[in-house]
């Protein structure tokens, strides 16, 4: 009988005390493995709703924005687990406003968490997913695939990681890893109300329009791409593979259906 992929596995996930994060906390913690949990308050990860008695999980503090704090969360991870089979690399932050509206401080914020962040973290983590030939799953935005109006800094953050990790799993071939990118869509987490606005401040804005994922949903895929070394860009839905088809063949039309689906994100006031 083959052995559940999940059992034994150490498993990394950044952003885990809330949304996708914390949904792939309760959708692992069935199993017998090791989790390793990291969120900006690590005290606000909640303990899941059903574990296995051989489900270890451990809590570090982690702001992805703080390169000290990214450092103190490696220095502890390689000190307690020998190897990460599948690093969920989840958390980042969302920025809404025009290219000309934002501030620089909010550019810099943007990138901090959803680029430099990232890169450091998967960096020091590399021995140990090398050393398992784990896989890397990143949750990624279609926002990644083109720069999208209203999402200057958000897009620009998410698209530079892409091409970080893209380079990194051409280097990586020889080593049997996995780097994936999953483009989520609208879904039901707190990311319209953490991110930032123009300004910087605090982002409270009503959820997306139209049908969204259940984050739940998202941790299923990110999951079933955990398993799979040969995925790379995925896209799971019809608004995703539109933007990734149309911006190859006809960047025009997608430019015109960009300008008037999200015209009121933009609009000058």
């Amino acid at each position: 009988m083959k052995k559940e992929f999940w059992n034994d596995s150490v498993v990394v996930i950044t952003g885990a005390s809330s949304g996708i994060g914390n949904a792939l906390l309760e959708e692992l913690a069935i199993y017998p493995c090791q989790l390793v949990l990291l969120a900006r308050r690590a005290g606000d990860i909640a303990e899941p709703k059903s574990k296995h008695k051989d489900c270890i999980l451990h809590r570090v503090t982690c702001d992805l924005s703080d390169p000290s704090s990214v450092r103190d969360a490696i220095d502890w991870i390689v000190q307690r687990v020998d190897r990460v089979d599948v690093l969920f690399n989840n958390a980042g932050i969302t920025a809404h406003g025009r290219f000309d509206s934002l501030s620089m401080e909010v550019y810099q914020k943007t990138f901090a968490t959803n680029f430099f962040g990232p890169v450091q973290f998967i960096r020091g983590l590399l021995p140990l997913v090398s050393k398992a030939k784990g896989n890397i799953v990143t949750t990624s935005t279609v926002s990644a695939l083109y720069g999208v109006p209203g999402r200057a800094a958000y897009s620009a953050s998410k698209s530079a990681l892409h091409a970080a990790l893209e380079s990194l799993r051409i280097e990586s071939i020889e080593l049997g890893i996995g780097v994936s990118l999953v483009c989520v869509p609208y879904t039901d987490t707190a990311l319209r109300t953490s991110g930032l606005d123009a300004e910087g401040k605090v982002l409270s804005e009503a959820p997306a329009k139209g049908k969204r994922k259940s984050a739940k949903e998202v941790a299923h895929v990110l999951m079933a791409v955990a398993k799979d070394k040969e995925a790379r860009l995925v896209t799971f839905n019809l608004s995703g593979k539109f933007l990734e088809w149309m911006r190859f063949f006809s960047p025009k039309f997608l430019e015109k259906i960009l300008y008037k689906k999200l015209y009121d994100d933009f609009k000058t006031h």
